[in-house]
């Protein structure tokens, strides 16, 4: 399918055919999608839970919903139930994700409880949990070594992505008039990664999207269970680790670009938030 965008953009929508590393194992089908944009268009048989490795930004369309702007956030996982129809246009992809689609068996094998009510409440994104972000490091590490993952190991993976997400469906909390809008959260990382390297503060960021800071603050803590500082500092210290494993700039360069006030702040958070100095990280990232 070919749609247009705009007076002359188009954009292909293929299915999940596109993403080459795929496959099926003890009741769960998968596939990895990688760092890059897609296109992509489905209507699921199975019930399909996506773990999320990093964020996403895009134009999404669930069900017969209208089509709108959505930003996945990184870490959490987003539930798809059967017979639904996906469609996504991701602009913007930060390490991917791994989608899981769950046979009745395996279902039936794993948990007594059910997704039925889930189901009728229809797709449901961003669930975030810690377990469940632990899994998506774990899973963003492994991919990222040589071997990356066997057969067997995303089975449990996804035995694990599915009980932790059944968790997380009763307790996702609804909207409120405090909340922040995907389109208006997906501004807000967008100038955070844009001025990562500067002074941000609260007044900056509620500017950014002209909205109340009552707003900014709330909003971000229902969105990413984060204050608006500890989310740019998450957003610090994902920069440095990438730019120490990907470059051999000096680490006090790093701290610079990365907004740190100095390089041993950056050491400080590096160490206090991954348990490893910015060397260390450097050197097990070569290895």
């Amino acid at each position: 399918m070919t749609v247009t965008i705009g007076r002359a953009r188009q954009l292909r929508y293929d299915g999940l055919e596109q993403f080459s590393t795929r496959g099926s194992y003890g009741g769960i089908d998968y596939c990895l999608a990688g760092p890059k944009p897609y296109a992509l268009e489905f209507a699921n048989d199975a019930d399909v839970i996506c773990l999320l490795l990093g964020d996403i930004f895009s134009r999404s369309k669930f069900e017969d919903d209208a089509e709108e702007h959505l930003a996945f956030q990184g870490e959490t996982s987003a539930f798809h139930p059967r017979h639904g129809n996906v469609r996504v246009a991701a602009s913007s992809v930060r390490h991917g994700f791994v989608a899981f689609a769950y046979s009745d068996a395996f279902q039936a094998s794993i948990s007594d409880r059910s997704l039925g009510e889930a189901r009728k409440a229809g797709s449901t994104n961003n669930i975030r949990l810690k377990s469940i972000r632990h899994l998506a490091r774990y899973a963003r590490e492994r991919i990222r070594t040589r071997h990356g993952l066997d057969p067997l190991e995303i089975q449990y993976l996804g035995g694990m992505v599915y009980l932790e997400t059944l968790e997380g469906l009763r307790g996702v909390k609804p909207v409120d008039a405090l909340s922040l809008s995907d389109p208006e959260f997906a501004r807000i990382c967008a100038f955070i990664d844009a001025e990562l390297d500067g002074d941000i503060s609260c007044a900056r960021i509620a500017k950014s999207v002209d909205l109340p800071l009552r707003i900014i603050f709330e909003g971000m803590k229902v969105r990413t269970g984060l204050s608006p500082y500890q989310f740019v500092l998450e957003r610090r210290t994902e920069r440095a680790q990438k730019l120490l494993a990907a470059t051999e700039l000096p680490l006090a360069e790093i701290a610079y670009r990365c907004g740190f006030a100095s390089q041993q702040h950056m050491t400080t958070v590096l160490r206090r938030k991954l348990g490893h100095t910015p060397g260390r990280l450097r050197h097990d990232a070569v290895q």
